[in-house]
């Protein structure tokens, strides 16, 4: 997003270096500026009908000389509900964290990306393309895969075969961690990370894929398993 500056220069407005941006909207405020195909905060005030200062405000954050935020009004954020499409609880539960309801308050639909465990994602159709989450903020770094087979079968969590898997691709795992991991040919396995980065089976005796994957073979951690849905649940 861009303004001009008091030269006449054309600045990024969203370039940390610029501004410390607080406001609690950022990301959906962002997320529907680039949906328009504006990038301009002059030009996002001008479609959603509040005052520019007012936006500018919203991005910026802006606190009273005792230190405390100021909050937009009512009128402001029912614009700001319709402007971004999202209801006005939300809106609120941002503001107001403690609010009742706090915990149930984004509900994100996270794309299921494939299969894992058994071959390439995209050779089959899966029905459910998406899976509900409910998560503080923004749920862009969360994934999802269906598993397929039973090598992760055992332990304190089994993973079995039908169950839903959800990924934080921003956590790259540890060793102890399951993490689903793309491997050359980019098939996609969810497995138990070793010391050395080798990633093991908890169901060995599994017939479906190998027991043991070197980290030769890894081409990618896509992220660490941080939720497990299973079908019996």
């Amino acid at each position: 997003m861009s303004t001009a500056g008091r030269n006449g220069r054309h600045e990024t407005f969203w370039d940390k270096g610029k501004a410390e941006l607080r406001g609690p909207f950022n990301d959906l405020i962002l997320e529907k500026m680039r949906e328009w195909g504006i990038n301009s905060l002059e030009e996002f005030s001008r479609r959603v009908g509040i005052p520019r200062g007012t936006i500018y405000y919203l991005v910026r954050g802006r606190q009273t000389k005792a230190g405390t935020w100021v909050k937009p009004n009512i009128d402001t954020l029912v614009a700001l509900s319709k402007a971004l499409d999202v209801p006005l609880h939300e809106l609120v539960y941002r503001l107001e964290p403690s609010a009742p309801g706090y915990e149930y308050r984004f509900e994100h639909h996270i794309p299921i990306l494939g299969y894992v465990g058994g071959g390439p994602a995209q050779l089959e159709e899966i029905g459910d393309r998406t899976v509900p989450v409910r998560v503080k903020g923004s749920a862009s770094h969360l994934v999802a895969f269906k598993v397929r087979g039973n090598s992760m079968c055992a332990g304190k969590r089994p993973i079995c075969d039908g169950d839903v898997i959800i990924v934080n691709t921003q956590d790259k795992g540890h060793p102890g961690a399951i993490v689903v991991a793309r491997l050359d040919g980019n098939s996609y396995v969810v497995k138990k990370m070793g010391p050395d980065g080798t990633l093991y089976s908890t169901n060995p005796e599994e017939p479906n894929g190998p027991p043991v994957i070197p980290v030769d073979q890894v081409a990618e951690i896509v992220g660490r398993v941080v939720e497990v849905r299973s079908k019996l649940d």
